[in-house]
């Protein structure tokens, strides 16, 4: 293949992918209530349809899992992307065809592990193909504003087939994800890996290429190229032991960096949000006891809601800092959940009422905060020669606690009623002394200077900071700022 770079497409080509996640994180939650859909699958149980819901999720973590291996960094960002997109396909062709659970959970098992596969790879494909630091944010972050976008418009749908008849109600809805993994493909066939990955693989004349197109000033584009030269000088020989993921004495800080990210995207996937995405309609007419048609329009609402909220989040990411973001968020999420647990023990219609306002709340909330924060996060503050280990750990995490409360909370609320919530509430509480007490602030760095931020004696060494100042890169040149 000819080196050629379109970062534009890139862009779009990733965010067809997480348009796929999204679409596939909403698109039940409308249709398990449907007669059509209890129809085909014989009427499940409780636990039958948490393990339909959930084993899309556990299998996206095995994905995952697959992309942090050692050995996928040979692979390249790129063909990860459009390999997860292939196996999405060919998922969904079984599950839309289904006539049993045992089918509709194996096609759900290859949607998860191409899923995994996008959304571990797909924002470090987009964070090193990013020329401008100061866009880089905002550009990573916009790929949950687009899950979300994917999971409204699958409620919007689901709710438009309830005025169908037969089986086409859910089986269309499912076979529509065919279109974005479609897309996925075709926007990042034409173009060339990211050049940090060409660089990592000992091929810098591929990686300056790549460069060249990235940067319209070919002055610009080399001193990026020397930057992640001197990235990869310093993290030569700098193995992840297991003993480092609990004390971490190595100069780049390489497996606490990771230990972080894998903690601060597990404590959001614990705040409830898979619980709500999965299952908004049933939350609305089953547990708030609104009528089936409001809870649909209320699940379409609060999915769009959540959509407008993380591109809000996404666009001004870089005011504030990602710390400030999450800070504010762990703190007004808190509020909102503990109200919503209390009006769920209350119990009561006007409660009920008041409880959906609060849920409603938390999700004007979590949409720009702890939506894409994470994302962004984890995309910037690995290291070059352990990002591909570091962000498929960290969204692994994602995918695990997200099978663990959309396989659990629902058996959990017929067991033990509205407390399963404060599980959630817990975890809301959490996030804020977690990022006040171990989390750097990220914004305004290059990736190339990530490093600095971890050890002091980098930035001194290599000239480019002191440890009163703060770098930022943007176009690849360095403006000084004070801390």
């Amino acid at each position: 293949m000819s080196i050629k770079m379109r970062p534009t497409l890139v862009l779009w080509g990733v965010r067809m992918g997480f348009m796929s996640y999204g679409w596939d994180a909403g698109v039940l939650g409308g249709v398990l209530q449907t007669k059509a859909f209890q129809s085909a699958m014989k009427a499940p149980g409780t636990t039958t349809t948490a393990m339909i819901v959930a084993s899309f999720l556990l299998a996206s973590w095995l994905g995952c899992c697959i992309a942090a291996s050692p050995w996928s960094d040979r692979i390249g960002r790129r063909v990860w992307v459009m390999l997860g997109a292939l196996i999405q396909v060919f998922g969904t062709i079984i599950a839309t065809a289904s006539y049993s659970t045992g089918q509709l959970i194996a096609g759900r098992v290859l949607i998860g592990v191409g899923n995994g596969l996008v959304v571990a790879t797909g924002p470090v494909y987009v964070a090193e193909t990013t020329g401008a630091v100061m866009q880089r944010g905002p550009l990573v972050g916009i790929l949950m504003g687009f899950a979300c976008v994917g999971t409204a418009c699958a409620y919007w749908i689901d709710f438009g087939f309830t005025y169908a008849t037969g089986q086409v109600v859910w089986r269309l809805p499912v076979a529509i994800q065919i279109v974005w993994s479609m897309l996925t493909i075709a926007l990042c066939y034409p173009n060339a890996d990211s050049p940090r990955w060409y660089f990592l693989q000992g091929r810098p004349d591929e990686g300056r290429l790549v460069l060249q197109q990235i940067y319209a000033d070919p002055t610009l584009a080399e001193k990026v190229a020397s930057e992640i030269e001197t990235e990869l000088r310093q993290e030569v020989g700098e193995t992840l032991r297991f003993s480092d993921f609990f004390i971490d004495r190595s100069e780049t800080k390489a497996a606490s960096r990771i230990r972080d990210g894998v903690i601060l995207v597990g404590i959001a996937y614990l705040m409830g949000i898979n619980m709500i995405f999965y299952y908004m309609t049933t939350i609305f007419q089953v547990y708030i006891k609104l009528p089936a048609v409001t809870a649909s329009v209320c699940s379409g609402a609060a999915t769009t809601l959540l959509a407008i909220g993380a591109f809000v989040g996404s666009i001004y990411c870089e005011r504030g800092g990602r710390r400030k973001w999450l800070l504010w968020g762990s703190a007004l999420q808190s509020v909102f959940i503990i109200a919503f647990v209390a009006l769920l023990a209350v119990g009561t219609k006007p409660a009920s009422s008041a409880a959906a306002a609060m849920l409603f709340g938390w999700i004007l909330v979590f949409s720009p905060t702890w939506a894409p924060q994470p994302y962004i996060y984890i995309s910037e503050t690995m290291p070059l020669r352990h990002r591909h280990t570091g962000v498929g750990l960290s969204m692994s995490a994602q995918w695990l606690m997200a099978f663990l409360t959309v396989y659990a909370g629902p058996i959990g609320f017929e067991s033990v009623g509205w407390k399963i919530w404060i599980w959630f509430a817990v975890f809301n509480v959490i996030g804020f002394p977690y990022v006040y007490f171990f989390l750097h602030e990220s914004r305004g760095r290059s990736l190339e200077h990530m490093n600095e931020l971890y050890n002091e004696k980098l930035a001194v060494d290599s000239g480019s900071f002191s440890p009163s100042v703060e770098g930022s890169v943007k176009g690849g040149d360095v403006i000084e700022q004070k801390v």
